[in-house]
């Protein structure tokens, strides 16, 4: 808990970042509060790179915009203070609250874009919200990296203007069915995701999929964001009796449900993807132990890129982060190397189909692994299936 308000504190201390010396910062600074209260105010810098971020930083997933925000702000500084882009363009980043609402996340991008003359966005963090406001970026031809919605429909819009920095929910499903059925023999399943587009596109995935793995789904519940009783849907999954349980949804409710599943003695394997966060032990405590999660990245892996990431993010914020953090990091390292490349060879990196084009042809080394862009925009990589042992992450399936 400690090192949780220690992070949310150093949040809090440095919500948007830099441009050229002190006056560039507090200008970035001041913008990014007058958005959050809603004014028409620019943050713009002239000669920078204008970076926009969106994300919740209030609301029920704001725990997760602000390590997405902690991240990028790191990388953006490590940048910066390296005498910038290609050693001379500095990053100005404008972050702005999308709350994790759809209609909010609209208007901001609509801010980052008219207002802000951003070169380029990083964001959003729920896939609903990413699906409402990547036409503006498309609209514009501004770049846009989500280290996060990882909904199939984010890169099967034929939007040429938008990559998936995190693996899609059929890459979760797939690496989670084909762990089930190596590890435990499993032949049958229940799905429990929640009512929003990253949960029911699990759900649609898994009856797309399973007869792939020669698995039966024997039961399929969903419920809201917010609720707090499960009765109901796990009273169901138990008479179905399925091998295990695939849960899609968030930390919150995962760990209301791993409660109440230990009140009512269910005891099944639970795998799934949505709910690594640092918050899923502390709200859970020991009934957590056991559940197994499908990510691209966790600190518990001794990659020598992966430790030097969790030591800086610990060192300034505190620890406590999920897998967006260093998605959110490489996302900003893999615009720098696209201007880069896009000086190197002579062409306007401010035309935002010119630099459009050299993230589709990215292949960058960073805290993730080998990151590359099929021709949809999505990041092929391999997965991870973790298990939470005694409140910490063990490795249990590796790349």
């Amino acid at each position: 808990m400690k090192k949780t308000m220690a992070w949310i504190m150093a949040a809090a201390m440095c919500i948007t970042t830099t441009a050229c010396g002190s006056t560039a910062s507090s200008t970035a600074s001041s913008a990014a509060a007058s958005t959050a209260a809603g004014t028409s105010e620019s943050s713009s810098v002239e000669g920078a790179f204008n970076l926009g971020l969106i994300c919740p930083l209030s609301g029920s997933s704001a725990i997760s915009g602000q390590i997405m925000q902690n991240a990028t702000k790191m990388a953006v500084d490590e940048i910066n203070a390296a005498g910038g882009i290609n050693g001379s363009i500095q990053i100005n980043l404008v972050s702005v609250d999308d709350e994790g609402v759809p209609a909010t996340s609209v208007t901001a991008m609509q801010k980052l874009v008219e207002q802000d003359k951003v070169n380029a966005v990083i964001g959003a963090q729920a896939s609903s919200c990413t699906l409402a406001n990547m036409e503006i970026t498309k609209a514009a031809k501004i770049p846009q990296i989500t280290p996060a919605s990882s909904n199939v429909a984010v890169t099967q819009s034929g939007n040429d203007y938008i990559y998936q920095l995190t693996a899609t929910d059929e890459l979760h499903m797939r690496n989670v069915m084909g762990y089930m059925v190596d590890e435990y023999g499993a032949k049958s399943f229940a799905i429990l995701y929640e009512s929003s587009d990253f949960g029911t596109g699990g759900f649609k995935i898994a009856s797309t999929v399973c007869d792939d793995f020669g698995l039966e789904m024997v039961d399929s519940e969903v419920y809201n964001s917010g609720d707090t009783d499960f009765s109901v849907p796990l009273g169901k999954i138990k008479q179905a009796d399925p091998d295990f349980v695939i849960f899609w949804g968030y930390h919150t409710e995962v760990a209301m449900i791993r409660r109440q599943m230990q009140q009512y003695g269910i005891d099944l394997p639970c795998i799934g993807q949505g709910y690594n966060s640092p918050e899923l032990t502390t709200l859970g405590g020991d009934a957590v132990n056991g559940v197994m999660i499908s990510t691209a990245f966790d600190a518990a892996n001794p990659d020598e890129k992966v430790q030097e990431f969790d030591k800086k993010y610990n060192d300034l914020f505190g620890g406590g982060y999920d897998q967006n953090a260093p998605q959110s990091y490489d996302a900003v390292y893999i615009i720098k190397d696209a201007v880069e490349r896009c000086i190197a060879d002579g062409k306007d990196y401010t035309d935002g189909e010119t630099l459009n084009s050299y993230i589709a042809s990215t292949q960058w080394q960073g805290a993730t692994g080998l990151t590359t862009f099929d021709e949809n925009g999505r990041m092929d990589k391999n997965l991870l299936v973790i298990a939470i042992e005694d409140g910490k992450h063990v490795i249990v399936k590796n790349y």
